[in-house]
């Protein structure tokens, strides 16, 4: 038996899981379950381990054992439940998570339950879960906030506000309350926070995440009573503190368009369908409206919506490192490689990662945006899908997204000309792939669905072959959890105050225009 303990081997472990070296974090995970058989604990890393190297099937295998001796185990339960639901076992894993859920008795573990929930997106169970624990601990500021966020996916939103509200009397000055209530209603002269958020800024630290915030809660503030100059200063400070925590390259994105667009240079070759699925793609960037189409294709009875699903970035990324040829270190080369792989392998592995959240409806979306640099493979994987393309004026987006904080998320989104150059090399490839697929991408305008909703639609839903639905016009009674940034406007009918709005900093965004001008991209 190891003269080294639990302690010690748990200890190792944590460590070289920071530094994903999750080889030789296996190796020391089997040695502390031979030398600690009855450690529960063993087994638990072992299967995070495995996890997180993508081996669900032995993370599973793995998390049973300790299940055998205690099947009441909240942690190992919850474990499983991960397990599960990475391979696509949806209700057994909710079953697991509310298993742990029942056994949990204290605020950490109902909390765990809760993150759970959420990140699968079962906002309605996540809610009852963080009930329970609010009612354990009602002056939590933490699990308060957690769940006025989920309130807030569910369109509760004086519920949202109020457990805002029970935060700032607990913690006057919570920088994520401050916002998280400014966000839910438009601001008055009457009514606002403008006061509670500066007194907030004068006490947060200088260049933190916290300062970050309350400018950009005083930027949408200044913005609804119309104080625009105000409002850019704000934003601009906020986007300074957010750039200046963030490794981005604008150059490795351009390496990645390169890439591409040397990878897909000639016809698709045809591809047969081997799936009989036909999803819904909607990419594009952020801020340009896809939610909204997202909702309006969603109050379909035809159609669920799977979010933003990581699956087919994913799925690439798995095929890549499986394939024989050793993946390209250089960037560039690595995505021009892409364009070699095979499209019935793809919507296998994509199918295994997004089954999880594919609905029961006979379509489903998928808004990872992102997937834009995608659209042949998702072709050639998917011969019947459709890739619906939301765009928006080019100003109007740049300044929407840099008006945006994005939690992390968008690491190009801090700098107006990073905005720029992205936005660039993203039309670029969008017009490459019209050019390589004609009439395979459905461009739809932000503008024609906020000015004519009902013909953008039929539109729409003559492309995907589906037949009206009144309740497609109706998409803000649509009860389905909203976690993106626009959550709280999808939830109202349409208004067109949006569209002119960069108007407002036309001169700020005057250097915007140059470098799109430059690359061709007329402005109207």
């Amino acid at each position: 038996m190891s003269s080294r303990s639990p302690a010690h081997f748990q200890q190792q472990i944590s460590e070289l899981i920071a530094r994903r070296d999750l080889v030789r974090a296996a190796t020391a995970a089997a040695a502390y379950r031979a030398a600690w058989p009855s450690s529960a604990a063993g087994w638990l890393l072992g299967s995070i381990v495995a996890l997180l190297a993508e081996d669900r099937q032995t993370a599973l295998a793995l998390i049973e054992e300790p299940l055998r001796v205690d099947p009441a185990d909240g942690q190992c339960l919850l474990q499983k439940a991960e397990c599960l639901l990475g391979l696509g076992r949806r209700a057994e894993a909710l079953a697991a998570a509310e298993a742990a859920g029942a056994t949990a008795k204290v605020r950490a573990a109902l909390d765990a339950v809760g993150e759970f929930l959420s990140q699968a997106g079962e906002y309605a169970r996540a809610l009852v879960i963080y009930n329970r624990a609010v009612a354990l601990a009602p002056r939590d500021p933490t699990l308060l906030t957690k769940r006025a966020v989920i309130h807030r996916f569910l369109g509760h939103h004086d519920l949202a506000a109020r457990d805002y509200e029970s935060v700032l009397a607990i913690a006057p000055g919570t920088p994520k309350a401050l916002k998280g209530r400014v966000e839910l209603h438009r601001q008055s002269h009457e009514h606002n926070s403008i006061d509670a958020l500066r007194a907030a800024l004068a006490a947060a630290a200088s260049g933190s995440t916290d300062a970050a915030i309350l400018h950009f809660g005083l930027a949408k503030s200044y913005e609804d009573l119309g104080e625009h100059a105000e409002s850019w200063r704000h934003v601009t400070a906020g986007n300074r503190i957010e750039r200046s925590r963030i490794q981005y390259s604008p150059e490795n994105d351009r390496d990645v368009i390169e890439g591409l667009i040397e990878g897909f240079s000639g016809p698709e070759p045809p591809s047969a369908d081997s799936s009989g699925e036909r999803p819904i793609f909607i990419v594009g960037v952020p801020r340009t409206g896809s939610t909204l189409v997202d909702r309006i294709l969603s109050s379909h009875s035809q159609v669920h919506s799977a979010g933003e699903a990581t699956a087919m970035p994913e799925a690439i990324d798995a095929l890549a490192r499986r394939s024989t040829e050793p993946p390209e270190p250089d960037l560039r080369r690595h995505m021009a490689q892409l364009g070699k792989l095979q499209g019935k392998p793809l919507a296998a592995e994509y199918l295994s990662r997004v089954r999880a959240y594919r609905g029961e409806r006979p379509r489903f979306t998928d808004k990872q945006l992102t997937n834009f640099a995608y659209c042949p493979l998702i072709l050639r994987a998917f011969p019947g899908a459709h890739i619906l393309h939301v765009t928006r004026h080019p100003l109007a987006t740049c300044a929407a997204i840099y008006r945006t904080r994005f939690n992390g998320g968008q690491p190009f989104a801090y700098d107006l000309a990073e905005i720029a150059e992205f936005y660039v090399g993203y039309r670029r490839l969008m017009a490459h792939w019209h050019r390589l697929l004609p009439g395979r991408i459905l461009d739809v305008a932000y503008e024609d669905v906020v000015t004519a909703l009902e013909p953008t639609t039929r539109r729409m839903l003559d492309e995907l072959g589906l037949p009206f639905e009144p309740a497609c016009l109706e998409f803000h009674l649509n009860p389905a959890p909203v976690i993106t940034t626009s959550s709280v406007q999808v939830r109202q009918p349409l208004y067109a105050s949006s569209l002119d709005q960069w108007k407002h900093y036309a001169a700020e965004l005057a250097p915007v225009r140059a470098r799109l001008e430059r690359a061709g991209i007329p402005i109207d």
